[in-house]
């Protein structure tokens, strides 16, 4: 891969595969793909919210794949080349933490289940983020962004704890969200037949939110940075979203952002 041509995207836009429908062991020992998804992991949870959500789609395969998920798998590889100079830039602003949350309702092809993307921002740059498929499968866009603000919520309330032990105080930190219906939901005005079936366990972000522990704010589709852990994106949305989140080129940070390699 040292020649590869670099890649503008961890994942073409719209982004579409399957599982092989048998397992052939022969074939998949010809390919290093848990290797791969393994050493791609430890980017993606330390240092590259961008690759987050690539990494996190492919990880599925990693029982049951085939020479299409490996080279879809290589594609990653092909962007950190073309990025291998970006990174988390902090810097010393006066900005207090906030949270940006999103879900892709019922994207994933295999079960239908969502995916959700959280991040949280301070000193310019995400300190927290997740990428991940959610554990149930959910019966409307509102439950799966639902879901996705209660993990984000938990997240908060361990990092209000942290900064705590550090001698940086916050009554509740803003989480900003694409989801009108679900703010109302949160705020006890949305309530209906239709949503009463959301399992309990997610009615902890509106205790929370009742507590003051949370602010909800409404932030358009087109602003939402975390649309880059939830999906495959246009070269240029997905430079937006990564820049949003604090990534930048280490040496030279006039060159368009993520994904700005020809």
């Amino acid at each position: 891969m040292s020649e590869c041509k670099p890649a503008k995207t961890p994942l073409e836009i719209n982004f579409k595969i399957e599982k092989p429908t048998k397992v052939d062991e022969e074939a998949m020992a010809k390919y290093p793909y848990q290797r791969l998804i393994g050493a791609l992991i430890y980017l993606a949870v330390t240092t590259r919210p961008d690759i987050a959500f690539a990494v996190n789609h492919m990880s599925q395969f990693n029982t049951n794949y085939n020479m299409q998920h490996w080279g879809a798998a290589k594609r990653i590889l092909r962007y950190l080349k073309g990025t291998r100079d970006y990174g988390l830039l902090y810097t010393k602003i006066n900005k207090r933490l906030y949270g940006v949350v999103d879900a892709d309702w019922g994207a994933n092809l295999i079960d239908r289940r969502s995916y959700s993307g959280y991040a949280f921002v301070l000193a310019g740059a995400s300190v927290s983020w997740e990428a991940r498929k959610q554990r149930t499968v959910a019966l409307s866009s509102t439950e799966a962004e639902y879901m996705a603000m209660t993990e984000a919520t938990k997240e908060a309330m361990y990092l209000l704890g942290i900064l705590k032990d550090l001698g940086i105080s916050y009554e509740k930190v803003t989480l900003f969200n694409d989801s009108q219906s679900v703010q109302e939901l949160i705020q006890g005005l949305g309530y209906s037949s239709r949503t009463k079936h959301i399992d309990v366990r997610h009615h902890f972000v509106t205790e929370c939110y009742h507590t003051g522990k949370i602010a909800l704010t409404y932030m358009p589709t087109e602003d939402m940075p975390t649309d880059v852990l939830t999906k495959s994106l246009s070269s240029v949305k997905h430079c937006k979203c990564s820049t949003t989140l604090g990534m930048t080129n280490s040496l030279t940070t006039s060159r368009g952002g993520v994904g700005a390699t020809k």
